[in-house]
């Protein structure tokens, strides 16, 4: 069965998109086989991946095709591959920001993304990423928390992210009809880490008295490599994990391989 993981957070600007790009890449390093998929429909997952309309069906389609009763034998239409990444992705477009009434249409709304993924298609996967937009009270949102078997929090070390965790648990706890969230956190990564800054340190020593061991040891620095990785126009863009000189690279690894020893 795959590990299902739902990065997402209700702030946005915290580094979500590169931190589902950079741990699913880790992941990939790590031996896993691994399918990213795109929940936003902005779409910049998929673009960092090299995604370019290519008239196959997209996770818009996939959505419509299960709300709809649509039987399709082929999953493997909706799968992209990364080359560079060396992993596979569902990508998103614009479309996706009109399949809220969509799923408003089908009987059981909030289990979509769940049985679509819990198909025996994607059980080849040891890791499914949803990268998800930021609004955590929409349907698409719910959706991917419901469908997932552990969230992934990046929480940017200022105070405004910290403070909007409370609210994400309660939601996650929520759907997950649970009064204890532990079991089903894969843990908080606090991103856009500055050692200089007081209050990157307060943010960090906050999290860690609040929540222990449920904060990574290594938090994501702040550093122009994490912006050039993720630049539509910079030639570098893709993950870092591979870079063993990056230090932003290093800390994704080190997510990743501490979620991988979770899974074990």
């Amino acid at each position: 069965m795959s590990k299902i993981i739902a990065v997402a957070i209700e702030k946005g600007g915290v580094g979500k998109t590169t931190t589902a790009l950079n741990v699913g890449a880790g992941l990939r390093l790590l031996g896993k086989n691994v399918l990213l998929v795109d929940l936003d429909q902005q779409g910049h997952l998929s673009r960092w991946l090299g995604y370019q309309p290519d008239g196959k069906p997209t996770v818009s389609e996939l959505i419509y095709q299960e709300v709809s009763g649509i039987c399709s034998n082929d999953d493997m239409q909706f799968i992209r591959h990364s080359d560079r990444e060396q992993l596979d992705y569902i990508p998103a477009n614009k479309m996706l920001g009109g399949i809220y009434a969509v799923l408003g249409n089908d009987g059981q709304s909030n289990t979509v993304l769940d049985r679509v993924f819990h198909r025996d298609f994607f059980a080849q996967y040891d890791y499914i990423l949803f990268d998800c937009p930021t609004a955590v009270d929409n349907l698409l949102v719910s959706n991917a928390l419901k469908c997932s078997d552990k969230l992934l929090l990046p929480v940017q070390a200022e105070k405004f992210a910290y403070d909007c965790i409370p609210q994400m648990l309660q939601r996650y706890m929520a759907i997950k009809q649970t009064k204890d969230v532990k079991p089903f956190l894969a843990g908080m990564l606090v991103t856009m880490y500055s050692r200089q800054t007081k209050m990157s340190n307060e943010v960090f020593t906050a999290l860690k008295e609040s929540y222990g061991s449920l904060v990574f040891a290594a938090p994501v620095p702040m550093l122009q490599e994490a912006r050039n990785s993720t630049d539509d126009d910079n030639t570098l863009c893709g993950s870092l994990v591979h870079r063993k000189s990056s230090r932003v690279g290093q800390a994704y690894l080190a997510a990743a391989k501490r979620i991988a020893g979770d899974a074990e």
